[in-house]
């Protein structure tokens, strides 16, 4: 148990740090609420086990608007956490941005989703027809 709080609070602690020195989810003149991240919960625990720390914020990374996709490795342990956890990080980082940059963020959110459920696809349909 204590286990997966340190594995969450790391994670979050990172995603804080990237974020902060990321320019352009910094906004113009806004800065981030500084607000704590809140208490995961078991399912927000049970979501974050799936992904290691490097694809965490890889993924989160690629929110930035840069067009910087995850890997193809990273989208897989995306995809494999589910709709509802991809959802989940996303409202969480949604709650600690600048009014004026949660829009984007969804948006962004729902590419980068839609990317990885594609290239999982893809390469599933590649491997039933060698």
């Amino acid at each position: 148990m204590a286990m997966f709080q340190n594995k969450i609070f790391l994670v979050l602690l990172c995603l804080v740090g990237v974020f902060a020195g990321t320019p352009a989810l910094a906004g113009s003149n806004t800065a981030p609420s500084g607000e704590p991240f809140p208490k995961p919960s078991k399912n927000m625990e049970a979501c974050a086990v799936k992904l290691t720390v490097p694809c965490g914020l890889e993924i989160f990374r690629s929110f930035s608007g840069n067009n910087n996709n995850p890997s193809d490795d990273c989208c897989k342990k995306l995809v494999a956490t589910g709709i509802d956890c991809h959802n989940a990080f996303t409202e969480i980082l949604i709650s600690k941005e600048p009014q004026e940059i949660p829009s984007k963020i969804s948006l962004r959110s729902m590419d980068i989703w839609n990317r990885c459920v594609a290239l999982l696809h893809l390469k599933h349909k590649q491997n039933a027809f060698p």
